[in-house]
């Protein structure tokens, strides 16, 4: 007889696989055929896992049809369980799972959507924090300059070959909307959280460099440079600027003199 943890553990493959044969002998109380009352476990699981990933990726859903979601959720469900309690977080691997997918290979758009929700979702359930005075400039100033900027934790990224932000918001103003026609071009987007509101921000691509070497904790240096590498134009003082004045600067460091 094997200890409940093997149990438990066999029996959370099977509820995902659908084969019940190697954990159906071990339930012999109660009426009815093990293998019947643990396919109506299995139903009801996949369900609240798939309107999970429904909650999450609200837009994707329209643009891939509810029937063929169902299905892609399903097969990722059994792919990529549950790790956590909260399934809040669940669906971190949801858009690369669509993008490897071979039904979603003819429609590209379906998996970059999901990228786009996900980082929507992240900025949604990420801390915000008080917003740094642009007066730090100025202290800066009076030292050696700055070091480094933190920015927003709930400053998220997404890059797409279609403009997707419109397709959100027409969700969200008026749900079930006809989708508009997109033309395939490179969309840069942060994406961050200020109370409720969720802020889309266009980025060119040096910005785009720039903001996101910030946040992911690259000195301004570093992040100057990734800037510069794509415009010798690029203008960091009136960045630096635009970061404070978006109220995305949370803190600085600033280098004492020596």
């Amino acid at each position: 007889m094997p200890d409940l943890q093997s149990i438990q553990r066999n029996m959370a493959a099977a509820i995902l696989s659908g084969d019940m044969s190697g954990v159906a002998r071990h339930i012999t109380s109660g009426r009815g055929r093990a293998e019947q009352r643990l396919n109506i476990f299995r139903n009801n699981t996949l369900q609240s896992l798939a309107a999970a990933l429904k909650a999450v990726f609200p837009v994707t859903v329209e643009l891939a049809d509810e029937r063929f979601f169902n299905y892609a959720a399903h097969r990722f469900i059994s792919r990529h369980p549950p790790r956590a309690a909260r399934l809040s977080v669940y669906g971190a691997a949801f858009p690369r799972f669509l993008a490897g997918f071979d039904a979603c290979k003819g429609f590209p758009i379906i998996a970059e959507m999901a990228s786009l929700e996900w980082a929507i979702a992240e900025a949604q359930n990420a801390e915000e924090l008080p917003a740094a005075a642009i007066s730090a400039i100025g202290l800066a100033e009076d030292k050696a300059g700055l070091t480094r900027v933190r920015l927003q934790p709930n400053l998220r990224f997404t890059v797409s070959h279609w403009p997707l932000t419109g397709l959100w918001i027409d969700h969200r103003n008026n749900a079930g909307a006809t989708p508009r026609k997109l033309r395939r071009q490179t969309a840069r987007t942060a994406i961050h959280r200020r109370g409720n509101d969720i802020i889309f921000i266009p980025l060119e691509d040096a910005r785009f460099a720039f903001w996101r070497s910030l946040a992911r904790g690259r000195s301004m240096i570093s992040a100057a440079e990734r800037a510069f590498a794509r415009d010798p134009l690029f203008d960091l003082v009136r960045e630096t600027v635009v970061l404070f004045r978006a109220g995305l600067v949370t803190a600085v460091d600033i280098k004492d003199q020596q």
